[in-house]
C-alpha cells in the first residue's frame, strides 16, 4: 500500500518504499504538443519520472499504486521490460508488452483527459515538479481515477475478457497479476 505522507498544495503525496508518488488528473489537457511538453518537463526535472496515461484505462489509484511496486521491483531485480521505469508503468498499467500498442491505448492526446503519475527517490524535487506541473494543468479532477464499473467493463473489453462480472477488489487484483505477468 502507499502511504500519503503529506499534500503539496492539496496534492496528495505517497511514499511507496523510499519512491515518492504524486498522481495529478486533468479532465481536458490544453498542451500544444504533449510530446514536447512532457520532454522539457524531464529536462527541467531530470531526476523526476513522468508518465501520462488516459485515465479511462486506470482502475483507481490502487491500480497505479500496485503497478508502480511491481516496476519498483523489477527495476532492483533488473528485469524491466522497458529501458525507461515511465514506459515500463504506461506497459503493465495497459497489460502490453508492446510500446506502440500501449501509446495508442493509453498514452494521453491533447483537449482530452489525462493522468500524469510522477515518482522520484527524493521529495524537494518531486515537490518543485508538481509545483509546476500543476500550475500548467487546468480542469484538475480526481475523480477521472474512479473505479466505476464501466470503467471495469471498457478496460475488460479492451483486455478482450469474455467474463466483465468482478468485484471491485477482484478485479483490481486480476489486473495486478496481468501486469506482473508482462514480459519482453
Amino acid at each position: 500500500m502507499a502511504e500519503k505522507i503529506a499534500t503539496i498544495s492539496n496534492i496528495p503525496l505517497y511514499k511507496i518504499d523510499s519512491t515518492y508518488v504524486v498522481i495529478l488528473c486533468a479532465k481536458t489537457l490544453h498542451m500544444p504538443d504533449i510530446g514536447t511538453s512532457i520532454a522539457k518537463f524531464r529536462e527541467m526535472y531530470p531526476t523526476v519520472m513522468i508518465q501520462g496515461i488516459n485515465p479511462s484505462h486506470i482502475f483507481g489509484k490502487e491500480h497505479i499504486f500496485e503497478v508502480l511496486k511491481i516496476i519498483l521491483e523489477a527495476n532492483k531485480r533488473k528485469i524491466k521490460v522497458a529501458k525507461r521505469l515511465e514506459m515500463e508503468l504506461l506497459l503493465r498499467l495497459i497489460c502490453s508488452n508492446q510500446v506502440d500498442k500501449a501509446i495508442t491505448i493509453g498514452g494521453i492526446k491533447n483537449n482530452s483527459s489525462g493522468c500524469f503519475v510522477l515518482f522520484a527517490d527524493t521529495k524537494y524535487q518531486i515537490i518543485k515538479s508538481v509545483r509546476y506541473l500543476r500550475n500548467t494543468l487546468a480542469d484538475q479532477n480526481d475523480s477521472l481515477l474512479n473505479a466505476t464499473r464501466e470503467k471495469m467493463i471498457n478496460i475488460c473489453r479492451a483486455m478482450q475478457f469474455t467474463n466483465m462480472n468482478f468485484s471491485t477488489k477482484e478485479f483490481l487484483k486480476i489486473l495486478t497479476e496481468k501486469a506482473a505477468l508482462v514480459s519482453q
